[in-house]
């Protein structure tokens, strides 16, 4: 397939526009030769759909189905990579709906990576990383010190790291995941995770957008083939320390 001059930014407006007005087709010429996407489900790993027409299959019955719909709250773009926040309605109240993130990567216009997590529940509640910005600390630095403190089972570690208006949201139970608000709460939850020696937190490479960090990684609590999950956190930092943190998971 050509490439186009499209931007990250273009390509993306028009993937989220496809699934807003269920047009299959406009998909058509967003998708690359080589695109690999890893689904939401199941757990713990999501199906992999490699190759344009595999995705394109699937991406093209998703926005086709007038049944559903796709709300996106959030759009990040650095680069040839995009966060995209949000919500997928399947039915009416407060069950009928999930909320999850795609992490794509664009390049010349056109998509060829996907990865989708999304609130779920089923298994134990992962940690929510955060982001941070200046004030002494860079958002690396936060982040790789409130990565060891669940790499080190170390709680110590977060002192300091969590701001007295953070918010967390764990990665379950759908469709929105438990949230936490203020300092104390978020610091009492993850210190009770990193705590836990049975849970065993291995950060995967991590992506910093200014003071946002996208963290993904992979959660062990046994040494069965099913023992395990992937998911990602998005870290929000203010002044050196962590104020928001949504976490998502293969469902």
């Amino acid at each position: 397939m050509p490439t186009t001059t499209r931007t990250t930014a273009d390509t993306v407006d028009r993937f989220n526009r496809a699934f807003l007005d269920h047009d299959a087709e406009a998909l058509t010429e967003l998708v690359g030769a080589g695109c690999v996407m890893d689904a939401i489900q199941p757990a713990p790993d999501g199906a992999r759909y490699v190759g344009r027409e595999a995705c394109l299959t699937f991406w093209r019955e998703l926005a086709a189905d007038r049944t559903t719909r796709f709300e996106p709250e959030d759009v990040a773009v650095a680069g040839e990579r995009a966060t995209i926040r949000w919500r997928y309605r399947f039915g009416a109240g407060p069950d009928g709906s999930v909320r999850g993130v795609t992490l794509l990567r664009v390049r010349d216009g056109l998509i060829v990576e996907a990865l989708a997590y999304s609130k779920t529940g089923g298994v134990p509640l992962a940690p929510d990383a955060a982001s941070t910005a200046g004030a002494g600390r860079s958002t690396r630095q936060v982040l790789d010190q409130y990565n060891e403190a669940f790499r080190a089972h170390d709680p110590a570690l977060l002192a300091g790291l969590i701001a007295d208006d953070c918010v967390i949201e764990d990665s379950g139970p759908a469709p929105d995941g438990v949230r936490r608000e203020g300092g104390a709460a978020c610091l009492a939850r993850w210190s009770e995770l990193a705590a836990n020696p049975e849970l065993r937190f291995t950060p995967e490479p991590a992506e910093i957008h200014g003071d946002l960090a996208v963290q993904p990684w992979l959660l062990q609590w046994g040494d069965g083939e099913e023992d395990h999950v992937r998911g990602v956190n998005l870290l929000r930092v203010r002044a050196g320390r962590i104020a928001e943190a949504r976490g998502y998971v293969k469902a």
